[in-house]
């Protein structure tokens, strides 16, 4: 009897969840002509929602889809929404998209005021912002940008990161084999070498 109370709350919740679910459109490559990898998902305060594609930025405003192409014709890894501007990473090269009076969006460069700096082969993987500052992470290095300065910091861990994060108005990122720490004042202080942290791959960080 008690095998079978169970058995009937397990199909009652799925039920009641199921009605809760909103409907669900799936779009192929075929339908939004693009690339069939899609790596990082942002939206805008328009609801535009944007994809960080194989072939480039992929738009798309509920009714249409529209690609632009990747500005060095390599792979786009990662995209940010901040404030008016379209924020995206790929290999060897980061910027952002700004809307024009003709409605498309247009591209601008960041990391070509330092491309010399950038290590071979570099590619980025996550784009995070807080307090003026715009955080491009690749695998080897985190880019600080200053907004207002247009100006870069640069921090080069021991070794390869992991995973950046953004909780409250803090960025952190982890160090393989070091543990976890957090971007002060454009500077890197660690905030924790536990084994734990050391050995194992966080998956986010709350405050």
């Amino acid at each position: 009897m008690k095998t079978k109370l169970i058995l009937l709350f397990f199909i009652l919740n799925i039920s009641a969840f199921a009605q809760d679910l909103p409907p669900i459109v799936n779009y192929t490559p075929t339908v939004y002509a693009a690339g069939n990898q899609n790596w990082m998902i942002a939206q805008d305060q328009n609801q535009f929602v944007y994809f960080a594609n194989n072939e480039g930025l992929l738009e798309f405003n509920g009714s249409y889809w529209k690609l632009y192409p990747s500005p060095n014709e390599t792979i786009l890894r990662s995209v940010k929404v901040i404030g008016d501007r379209i924020y995206t990473g790929s290999y060897m090269e980061f910027g952002y998209w700004k809307r024009q009076k003709n409605g498309l969006l247009r591209y601008y460069s960041l990391s070509k005021t330092i491309q010399t700096t950038l290590l071979d082969d570099e590619q980025f993987w996550n784009i995070l912002t807080y307090d003026g500052w715009i955080v491009f992470q690749s695998l080897d290095r985190i880019y600080i940008y200053n907004i207002k300065k247009r100006s870069f910091k640069i921090i080069a861990p021991a070794a390869p990161i992991i995973k950046s994060f953004s909780a409250g108005n803090s960025i952190y990122y982890q160090v393989s084999g070091h543990g976890l720490y957090e971007i002060e004042g454009g500077l890197s202080k660690l905030v924790s070498s536990d084994p734990i942290l050391k050995n194992n791959h966080i998956v986010n960080v709350f405050l």
